[in-house]
């Protein structure tokens, strides 16, 4: 690949100034119209004119990067046209770029789903195009603010370069003036080498034309003519030479396109063929500027050819901001429905996955909702940033990618747990978010199958809404169990949920204990003649200004008896005492009349640095059980609250609801929850990168640029996909709250840390959309979103791993199936409890992948979810002999992250680098030697006999090391047992 993309580079001339000229349109997979509007619209047009443009002149290149939209165009094409654009991929004219199935979003994606939609637009380049189709280069172009995680993610894929378009408008004139735009990211404290680091150059234009040659049919520059070449040539001369005065070798990149650009090819070409010729002509008489059709792959190899030392930095790219008062910090929060529809939905994949792969189930549909997440990841779809109408059209793709997945989960369940057909069909719940389910409110008694898909045993609590106050619970095993149950009334501000049609009014909780990737049964039986020993009005706390407290073994939480806020957390073991206030607030957004900016779907710009109380004193209730304790509060008809302590756990649950948010007073209002503290945090605070590593943040300061800041509260304001905390060293103490969905939020003052749920918004913020952030809802009266945090809080060396581990369960949630058998007669069944592993995997190690390829093919990935920091065992052994139930496995084939590509097919480039205080070094791979064969069972064997060297007294060829944060991918070869 690296010989081939040489050969097929320009050559550029060293004694002049090389401007490296990329054509390329940037296709939103959704944004001011559906994904399908715009490929009917556009896209088809777009593609088919470029490869019939392409074929006119073997000088022209041209990129391409959404592999949603180009493999839809693939799929309607004649074999004689799939043969000319295969042709002209091998020669290096038409490059895929980046190659995920969108560009992704990198503040509010989980890591996971980005591994998946790059999954899926890589592994289907590689099929369909080979090695000349891999792309080598990352294109986060149009993303606001780009992840140290991201840049991770594409060194983990072995990429050998990563391009953005937008960074904070400070950082890019300070880059500018110290020639830093390009530089090599080390992208992760714990991982080392080319599996953490990555060449990065920041476009000089974000990725638009030059002002004045846009030759699209959206623009309105003129094209090229006799009379006008020599003024606009030497103007595009004047503008490059500009240019190169920011970067630090004779090497520039000239993008030339822009959004759905290239509907007309040859005008484009056209204009740039002249210009280039021109510009070309003028080396006769001295002009020392050399222009040529390039790729962003062409452009890197120049740069490397330069064997020039680059400078490092280890920070990201947040927040973004485009001017003084255009914090794009908003999305980070926006359309938090559909922000936690992604999130659940990319769960619900990974179970289906599971579940097909451990039952080998055949003709299964994942592919949908795999493009639906794919899309939805697109940085104006899951940010929040698009339309109304093009929302609703993301939540109906994951809905149709949710039913099938569904079924093929029903069909693997059935298979896994009776060897026959016993078990009727089983039901899904999807609305239990909102305390509701038409099987558990209609039937007297079912059957429960729960799906731990972690591979670690998990104790939880399940919750099923119901109409009785009676029941017996019993674990379907051998032992025949009964588990303890409690029923507690579902708050009234849940009952009255606009789209909630149910007739429960209690739910049912107990305890449930899960094998690692496995089933746990459960019979459930209402009693119609239950009559309560005690009544369960009795456990509502009557009116009192006392201080009210719920607890469990672990911890204490303190109501203030007249304000009805939390206000303090007890360590029940340490009797430690520490002041928590807990209560909702709001921004007043700016409107968009006035001078500075409207606070909008992507740019957060409150009108005040303050934010007002939504309550000083609420009315609140308390239910005490044997299972859990909860205080129910209520702050507005809009606005409500539960806080939960669940027997044996060790966090604090905080249950929300919120809207819809008033408007009547035309004023948009921006809904935070905010927990106040005697932390002295002196501005520090922490923050995950896309649920994997966390990032040190320090308030009004960033260590990469000297930073004016001209948003106290926005330009403080950072992405939040799993964990945020402050600490306090001298106490020894760290609050942690864990989102179930990505939000944004800081520590806007010591001792406080905030996150914001919710945005209702009446104005436009001007960068696009058209349309305010103002959500209908179900009902039409406006959004309202439930959602809930967990709090921990105790000695800064147990919260870390704690919140680690919590937020792998907050993701992999079980997945609950119904079933009508009676509970009386669950002894006739041939059913039992289903584990898809003979043993655990180490505390350390997360399955983050197992999915079906083929019959005999399986793609696994094992992660380290420890940083280096975290605890002192640093690396961990896994062997994959005897450890999965229905198959064993035969031999492995390790890949890139991405699984498009065998390591040893890998072959990346070599950057020299010089940190701040480093002397040179040279960034090496540290892949063995590569191998000549492309025979896989010459690759297999010798893998097999390295691995037998390096323990052969366990004679372990299956044995894998992962170091912290270490994602290692493999292709396994299996073979299913015929009885497990």
């Amino acid at each position: 690949m690296f010989e081939k993309n040489m050969k097929a580079c320009p050559d550029g001339k060293p004694d002049m100034l090389n401007v490296h000229i990329i054509m390329h349109t940037h296709d939103d997979v959704g944004w001011l119209q559906t994904v399908d509007s715009y490929y009917d619209m556009w896209v088809r047009e777009i593609i088919t004119s470029v490869v019939n443009t392409l074929r006119q002149n073997d000088t022209r290149k041209f990129i391409y990067v959404e592999a949603a939209f180009f493999t839809k165009w693939w799929e309607e094409q004649t074999e004689l046209t799939k043969e000319i654009v295969r042709r002209l991929v091998n020669d290096g004219r038409l490059e895929f770029i980046s190659g995920g199935w969108s560009m992704n979003d990198e503040a509010t994606t989980h890591y996971l789903a980005i591994i998946d939609q790059m999954t899926l637009g890589l592994r289907w380049l590689n099929e369909t195009f080979g090695v000349c189709g891999r792309p080598k280069v990352g294109w986060q172009i149009d993303t606001f603010g780009h992840s140290r995680e991201q840049a991770s993610l594409f060194a983990q894929m072995k990429f050998d370069g990563l391009f953005l378009g937008r960074i904070h408008y400070q950082d890019k004139l300070h880059r500018e003036r110290t020639k830093t735009l390009e530089m090599i990211w080390k992208a992760s404290e714990s991982l080392v080498g080319e599996n953490s680091e990555i060449f990065t150059g920041v476009l000089p234009n974000v990725y638009w034309p030059p002002k004045g040659f846009c030759f699209d049919t959206f623009c309105s520059d003129e094209e090229l003519t006799e009379e006008n070449i020599n003024y606009k040539a030497h103007s595009f001369i004047s503008y490059a030479q500009d240019q190169a005065k920011h970067y630090a070798t004779n090497n520039v990149v000239m993008t030339m396109g822009m959004d759905f650009h290239f509907r007309d090819a040859p005008k484009w070409f056209r204009n740039m063929d002249y210009l280039i010729n021109y510009v070309n002509s003028l080396q006769s008489v001295g002009m020392k500027v050399n222009l040529f059709y390039s790729t962003p792959t062409c452009y890197l190899n120049s740069l490397h050819a330069s064997n020039k030392t680059w400078k490092t930095m280890q920070s990201d790219f947040f927040p973004y901001a485009s001017g003084r008062h255009e914090y794009w910090t908003g999305y980070y929060t926006s359309r938090p429905a559909l922000k936690y529809h992604s999130r659940r939905e990319n769960a619900f994949l990974q179970v289906c996955k599971q579940l097909i792969t451990l039952a080998d189930v055949e003709n299964t549909d994942t592919l949908t909702l795999k493009k639906a997440l794919g899309v939805i990841q697109h940085h104006d779809g899951i940010t929040g940033t698009e339309k109304q109408h093009v929302a609703e059209d993301y939540t109906r793709m994951l809905s149709e990618g949710h039913a099938l997945c569904e079924d093929a989960i029903g069909r693997a369940m059935r298979l896994l747990l009776s060897n026959d057909t016993i078990l009727p069909r089983l039901h899904f719940c999807n609305n239990l978010n909102v305390s509701q389910c038409v099987f558990t409110e209609l039937e007297k008694q079912f059957l429960v199958v729960v799906y731990n898909p972690l591979a670690h045993p998990v104790r939880t609590y399940l919750r099923l809404p119901v109409t009785g106050e009676g029941f017996l619970v019993r674990q379907v095993n051998r032992r025949r169990r009964s588990v303890p149950a409690q029923v507690i009334p579902i708050p009234p501000p849940i009952i009255s949920l606009p789209e909630r049609s149910s007739l429960a009014v209690y739910e049912l909780i107990f305890p449930v204990s899960l094998p690692p990737l496995g089933f746990s049964l459960y019979g459930v039986k209402m009693l119609d003649d239950y009559e309560p020993v005690v009544d369960i009005e009795s456990g509502r706390m009557p009116f009192t200004i006392q201080d009210t407290v719920i607890q469990n073994e672990n911890l204490q939480v303190v109501v203030d008896g007249y304000s009805g806020l939390m206000k303090e957390i007890v360590l029940v073991q340490s009797n430690q005492r520490i002041p928590v206030k807990q209560s909702f607030y709001y921004y007043e957004g700016m409107p968009g009349y006035r001078m500075e900016r409207a606070s909008g779907a992507y740019c957060f710009n409150p009108q005040h640095d303050t934010a007002y109380p939504l309550a000083e004193n609420i009315t609140y209730r308390v239910f005490k059980g044997p299972l859990v304790e909860e205080v129910h509060q209520f702050y507005a008809p809009w606005i409500n609250q539960i806080i939960r302590l669940y027997k044996g756990q060790n966090h604090v649950e905080f249950d929300w609801v919120v809207g819809p948010i008033p408007v009547q007073d035309h004023i948009g209002r921006e809904i935070i929850t905010r927990f106040d503290t005697n932390l002295e945090n002196n501005g520090i605070f922490y923050t995950d990168t896309n649920s994997r590593e966390t990032l040190k943040r320090v308030r009004d300061y960033q260590d990469t640029y000297p930073w004016n800041i001209t948003e106290k509260i926005a330009g403080n304001y950072y992405p939040v996909t799993s964990w945020t905390y402050i600490k306090d060293e001298a106490q020894d103490l760290q609050l942690s709250l864990l989102p179930d969905r990505a939000q944004g939020g800081g520590s806007i003052k010591d001792g406080s840390l905030e996150l914001m749920l919710h945005r209702r918004l009446l104005f436009d913020d001007g960068y696009g959309v058209n349309e305010a952030l103002n959500e209908p809802g179900f009902d039409g009266r406006g959004l309202v979103v439930r959602g809930s945090h967990y709090l921990t809080l105790g000695s800064i060396e147990d919260m870390t791993p704690l919140n680690k581990r919590l937020s792998k369960m907050r993701f992999h949630e079980p997945v609950v199936a119904f079933s009508r058998l009676s509970y009386s007669n669950l002894s006739r069944y041939a059913l039992s409890d289903f584990r898809g592993l003979k043993r655990r995997l180490p505390h350390n190690v997360h399955l983050l992948t197992l999915e079906r390829l083929d019959d005999q093919r399986i793609l696994l990935r094992l992660e380290h979810f420890y940083e280096s920091a975290d605890e002192p065992e640093r690396t961990v052994t896994v062997s994959l002999n005897n450890l999965f139930r229905p198959f064993r496995v035969i031999y492995y084939q390790e890949t890139t992250l991405t699984a498009h590509e065998y390591l040893y097919e890998v072959d990346r480039l070599k950057w020299r680098t010089r940190g701040d205080d480093e002397e040179d070094t040279d960034f090496e791979s540290e892949l063995p030697p590569t191998t000549a064969s492309n025979d896989l069972s010459e690759v297999l064997e010798a893998e097999v006999n390295e691995s037998e060297t390096v323990n052969e007294a366990e004679d372990d060829h299956l044995r894998i090391t992962l170091k912290p944060m270490e994602i290692r991918t493999f292709i396994l070869k299996v073979d299913y047992y015929v009885n497990y």
